[in-house]
C-alpha cells in the first residue's frame, strides 16, 4: 500500500486530523446561504442541517451523553439499530438553526480536545466505541473517518469541493485500503487466481491491491505491495483507477458505481463486483 500524503499514525496526529475536519464542518456551517440548510445530501433523508446535527450527535455519543428519547420509527431509510441510534441524535436537534448547531459543535470540539490532549493521555486507554471496546486512538480514528465523510457530504451538497488532500482524507483512504483484501475476496467474491489493484489518482494519491488465494477451502484476500519477497502463483490482475473523491463516495455508499467516472483494465465483471462492494460504511 502506498499513499501520499501519508495517513497520520501517532495519536496526536490523529487528534489533529480529527480536529481539522471538525473545523472544516463548522466553517461550512457558518458559510451557509439562505436555503442551504434545507438542501438534500447524499445520505437518504438528511439535509445539510441534518448533517451538521449528525456530526454533533456523534461527538455527543463519544462524550457519553444519553441517547435522546425521541421516536424515529417513521423514517423508512433506517435499515438497522446502528442507524436508528444515530438518527435519534439527529432528530433531537431538528428545528435548531445551523448557527446554533455550529456553536454547540465548536464547544464540543474544545471539550473533546481538552480530553484528548490532557497530560498523560496516550491513546492506549480502553474506551467504548461504536462497535464495542477499543482504544481511544482507534475511536478518534473512527470519528475522523466519519466526520470527514460527512464533511464531503456537505461539500457535495453545497458545491464547495475541497478537503481531499488533508490528513483526515489520507486517514480515511487508508481505512479503505486496509479492508480491500476482505472486500475483494469476501464481499465481491473474487475467486482464487485473481488480483485487484486500486489506483487513486488524487488529490490523495495511493495504490493498494489484493490477490485471492484458497486457504482451507475458502477464498482469502492477501495484500499486495506489502514488501514481502515470497513467491506466489501467477494471477489475472484487474486494475481500477479513480479519483479520491470517487473512491470515497463509493466507500461511503453515497453513489452507485455506474454514476461515477471509473476506469477498469482487465476483467470488467470482476472490477464491477469490487466497485459495488467498496461500500464499507454501515
Amino acid at each position: 500500500m502506498s499513499l501520499h500524503p501519508p495517513a497520520p499514525t501517532g495519536f496526536a496526529e490523529v487528534v489533529d486530523a480529527w480536529a481539522h475536519t471538525v473545523r472544516s464542518v463548522t466553517d461550512l456551517g457558518r458559510a451557509l446561504r439562505p436555503g442551504d440548510a434545507e438542501r438534500p445530501t447524499d445520505c437518504p433523508g438528511w439535509t445539510v442541517a441534518d448533517q451538521l446535527a449528525h456530526v454533533l450527535g456523534g461527538e455527543s455519543m463519544v462524550a457519553g451523553d444519553p441517547d435522546p428519547e425521541v421516536d424515529v420509527s417513521g423514517y423508512d431509510y433506517l435499515r438497522h439499530d446502528f442507524g436508528v441510534r444515530h438518527e435519534k441524535f439527529v432528530e433531537a436537534r431538528r428545528g435548531r438553526s445551523p448557527e446554533d448547531l455550529v456553536d454547540e459543535l465548536d464547544w464540543r470540539l474544545e471539550e473533546r480536545l481538552a480530553v484528548y490532549r490532557a497530560e498523560g493521555v496516550t491513546g492506549e486507554e480502553e474506551v467504548r466505541g461504536p462497535f464495542g471496546r477499543t482504544t481511544l486512538a482507534d475511536l478518534v480514528g473512527i470519528r475522523t473517518f466519519d466526520v470527514w465523510m460527512h464533511e464531503q457530504d456537505l461539500r457535495e451538497a453545497l458545491d464547495r469541493p475541497g478537503g481531499l488532500d488533508t490528513p483526515a482524507a489520507a486517514l480515511s483512504v487508508s481505512r479503505l485500503f486496509a479492508v480491500l483484501p476482505r472486500v475483494v475476496a469476501r464481499d465481491a467474491q473474487v475467486g482464487p487466481g485473481h488480483a485487484v489493484v486500486l489506483d487513486l489518482t488524487g488529490p490523495t494519491v495511493g495504490r493498494a491491491g489484493a490477490r485471492v488465494e484458497e486457504e482451507d477451502g475458502r477464498a482469502v484476500g492477501i495484500p499486495l505491495f506489502s514488501g514481502e519477497d515470497a513467491d506466489h502463483p501467477d494471477v489475472v490482475t484487474t486494475s481500477i483507477s479513480m479519483s479520491t473523491r470517487v473512491a470515497m463516495r463509493l466507500a461511503g455508499g453515497r453513489r452507485a458505481p455506474e454514476d461515477l467516472p471509473v476506469t477498469i483494465q482487465g476483467d470488467e465483471a470482476v472490477g464491477r463486483r469490487v466497485l459495488t462492494a467498496l461500500a464499507i460504511t454501515p
